[in-house]
């Protein structure tokens, strides 16, 4: 992991203490200065790019197909595809573009959901697991791999909510409380992890190969030192 890498998880952790210190009513504000400085970081690496352009174009089609898709899928609780798609777009772009597009995908489809105060635990959760998929290799990405980080991906996104929802809601805080949450929200996390594994089962190698073509012909996100 990079120092990009680390300079975005730090970021999302102040941004998230910020919203705990200073109240729920301030959320919209945090989660644009998230995307803000989230974006920053991400646009240091084009300093000397020209084909910057490009990236910037297949993280729009990423982050349109996955908000489409939660959007597509709203009267379906937990039956969202926007993992799959982050997913895959994260693999084949790397962990800061990962993180990126987790962070958009996130204040964008709130757009239609609904912002709140959730909405940059939604984003540190959607980038973080757009950073952990990055920092995978899309050429020798097993099919049960692949399929197993669809699953835990579907509990990172509903556990760190539960940290949101315990936080802002739980009084008192003790371990039945936590339990008792963690416990009412797992019938939607394993809805959620179920269908993001199938997904990467049945067509996730399809998904890598298209992407992977696509930034073989316009050689894109090219690791720089």
């Amino acid at each position: 992991m990079n120092k990009k890498s680390i300079s975005l998880i730090a970021i999302s952790i102040i941004i998230l203490v910020l919203l705990a210190i200073f109240g729920s009513k301030n959320y919209l504000l945090l989660s644009f200065i998230f995307l803000a400085l989230t974006i920053g970081i991400y646009f240091l690496k084009f300093e000397h790019s020209h084909k910057n352009s490009r990236e910037i174009v297949f993280i729009a089609i990423i982050c349109a197909l996955a908000v489409g898709g939660r959007v597509l899928f709203a009267s379906l609780p937990s039956v969202k595809p926007e993992l799959f798609i982050l997913i895959m777009g994260a693999i084949v772009s790397g962990p800061e573009t990962g993180f990126l597009m987790g962070t958009i995908i996130a204040l964008t489809s709130n757009m239609y959901f609904g912002q709140g105060a959730w909405t940059p635990w939604q984003m540190f959760a959607l980038g973080i697991i757009g950073l952990v998929s990055g920092l995978m290799s899309s050429k020798f990405m097993q099919r049960w791999v692949l399929t197993v980080w669809g699953f835990v991906s579907g509990f990172i996104m509903g556990w760190i909510m539960d940290i949101y929802y315990i936080i802002g809601f739980v009084n008192p805080i003790t371990w039945k409380s936590v339990g008792i949450s963690i416990a009412g929200s797992f019938y939607f996390d394993l809805i959620h992890a179920v269908f993001t594994a199938v997904l990467l089962l049945l067509v996730g190698k399809r998904w890598i190969k298209m992407f992977n073509n696509y930034k073989e012909k316009y050689n894109l996100f090219i690791k720089k030192e």
